[in-house]
């Protein structure tokens, strides 16, 4: 069931419909902090909207550049800008290739990715960047994943 591989670890891949929210939600942003900016950001409302519109912009950028997947011996780890979590390889117990959960727990960037079934009734979504060499690292560890591609 299980064997040592090496570490490997998955970018996130990007696709048209996240670029597109990504791009308007940071205009949405940053639109807004160019009269903040122009009139030299005084008084503290003006100074804490314009922190609370950078610090979303940063975030939102963050998770387009630092989302990721590594598997590492038993473990999946991942990472989506602050986010992050873990879990083991052995307690997956399915997988869907090419499908996308619009739902839940979702450190991914694209649509049809990769959906993890794992302990009892835990799921969780990713994008890696190539879905058929990230399910074949889990494999590689537990072969008794039920693969399932849509």
């Amino acid at each position: 069931m299980k064997s040592s591989s090496p570490t490997k670890v998955f970018k996130a891949r990007t696709d048209t419909l996240f670029n597109g929210v990504l791009i308007f939600s940071i205009a949405v942003c940053v639109i807004p902090m160019w009269p903040l900016i122009r009139s030299g950001i005084s008084g503290a409302e003006a100074l804490i909207a314009f922190v609370i519109l950078a610090a979303t912009t940063l975030m939102m950028i963050a998770f387009y550049t630092h989302t990721y997947y590594t598997v590492d011996g038993d473990e999946l780890h991942w990472r989506s800008s602050i986010l992050s979590g873990r879990f083991s390889v052995s307690s997956i117990h399915k997988v869907s290739v090419n499908k996308t959960l619009w739902v839940g727990t979702r450190p991914a960037t694209a649509r049809n990715g990769v959906i993890i079934y794992y302990n009892k009734y835990d799921e969780i979504y990713f994008s890696p960047s190539d879905n058929e060499a990230f399910v074949a690292a889990l494999l590689e560890i537990n072969t008794e994943i039920e693969v399932v591609r849509e």
